[in-house]
């Protein structure tokens, strides 16, 4: 019965702390401080870990560049959130909040760093997959497509 009760704790508070995530990233993406707060939230996350949890770590590098000074340290702090990012969705390509977390730093990211190859096929993913998520994922993923260009008023509708 413990076991029970720590096992039922233990998954309310990894459902909470991704919660706050979600949160957190919504933040981060206005707020330097936010940003900060979130990658040392996860920076000890391991990178072989938890998928959706190191698909946050490598969004979390991807806004911290957005606020770093200096080109080389906002290239390089970009990059290294970006690999990860696809070696996660490389191991593990049906996790839908990896795939909504990739086109959302593809939408926001600069032109110049030529990552936004992968926006159409993700947009075919979130909306395909859309109605088999929880409804908390489900609520995050229509706050994005709201207030994201790349959704027509009629693929909106559909959220």
């Amino acid at each position: 019965m413990k076991l029970l009760a720590f096992f039922l704790s233990f998954f309310l508070l990894a459902t909470q702390d991704l919660s706050s995530i979600r949160q957190n990233y919504i933040s981060a993406a206005t707020s330097e401080q936010e940003a900060e707060e979130l990658y040392k939230s996860l920076e000890d996350i391991n990178d072989t870990g938890d998928n959706t949890m190191v698909g946050y770590k490598a969004a979390s590098l991807t806004l911290k560049a957005k606020y770093e000074k200096g080109l080389l340290n906002k290239k390089s702090l970009f990059t290294q959130g970006a690999k990860l990012l696809e070696a996660v969705i490389k191991r593990d390509a049906d996790n839908y909040e990896v795939r909504l977390l990739r086109m959302s730093i593809q939408e926001n990211a600069p032109k110049i760093t030529g990552y936004n190859k992968d926006i159409e096929e993700d947009k075919k993913f979130l909306i395909k997959y859309y109605d088999s998520q929880k409804q908390d994922l489900k609520e995050f993923t229509k706050g994005f497509v709201t207030r994201s260009a790349l959704f027509t008023k009629e693929e909106k509708a559909a959220f």
